[in-house]
């Protein structure tokens, strides 16, 4: 049973208005609180989401990427392929190395020591070259337009890109090279890469491919430590051939294809007559 005092008179319209206002406040006080935690949780859960998708991304997906900022840096890969990059040079391998076939990305020079095994071959993607290998020790230098890659053990093959049918094979303590442009490959000893030399013995394996010819004598002269003189009208002009041998072979073949006549000043210099 209900007892009110006798004596307490009845709220009034104001009095009534404030407790009203009170609670309204109290409950809104509440609602907010509740929004806040259940803001916090969510916030929680999306950071947890997202540390757990990067951590899942950096584990399971992004490329492994090593570069040599400094100094020269050496890698091992899960393969047992070992890999020195030179200063400067960056590394890409796929986070699905060592799959069927092992490819890495190569920026800059490095040396390359593989893991043998037959069925796996193994791929370095370079400035639009590639090498491919089943296990040997090899450099690739890549420095502009320039890429070449000495041989030291086993065989590699090397190819462009946009032509992976012509491709070159190395044997140990060869270099091949593309003289800084795409049109030309060149495979040499390697003890001959710097020191060009008029031997009547040294062979070289030379290609072009739609050269302009002015730049195929220079890559002549440059390969065989010789000066060629041609009349200017063919500088501009395409040249494509395929030769292995000396110098003089390969001048007797190009004056052939251009119905020329040769002309051996000396024993260093060289001259194309119409």
């Amino acid at each position: 049973m209900n007892r009110q005092n006798p004596n307490m008179p009845p709220p009034t319209e104001d009095e009534l208005q404030q407790m009203w206002s009170r609670i309204t406040n109290e409950v809104k006080k509440r609602r907010q609180r509740r929004t806040r935690i259940r803001l916090a949780v969510s916030a929680s859960v999306v950071i947890l989401l997202t540390l757990s998708g990067v951590m899942y991304y950096d584990m399971q997906i992004r490329d492994d990427v090593y570069y040599a900022e400094s100094a020269d840096k050496k890698i091992i890969l899960v393969d047992g392929s070992e890999i020195t990059l030179s200063k400067g040079a960056r590394l890409t391998v796929e986070k699905t190395f060592p799959s069927d076939t092992r490819e890495v990305y190569l920026e800059g020079d490095a040396i390359f020591k593989v893991s043998k095994s037959k069925v796996h071959p193994f791929v370095v993607h370079g400035n639009g070259y590639e090498t491919r290998v089943l296990g040997t020790v090899f450099k690739v230098v890549q420095k502009g337009k320039t890429f070449s890659v000495d041989l030291f053990e086993g065989k590699v093959s090397v190819y462009r890109k946009e032509k992976p049918s012509e491709y070159f094979v190395l044997q140990p303590k060869e270099t091949f090279s593309n003289m800084g442009a795409k049109e030309i490959a060149t495979v040499m000893k390697t003890e001959h890469k710097t020191d060009p030399s008029t031997s009547k013995d040294l062979k070289i394996d030379l290609n072009f491919t739609e050269c302009p010819f002015e730049l195929a004598i220079q890559t002549i002269e440059k390969n065989y430590g010789l000066k060629i003189i041609y009349p200017l009208e063919l500088g501009q002009e395409d040249i494509s051939i395929t030769h292995h041998g000396n110098a003089e072979q390969i001048i007797k073949a190009i004056a052939l294809q251009y119905n020329l006549n040769t002309k051996k000043i000396n024993a260093t210099t060289f001259e194309f007559e119409k």
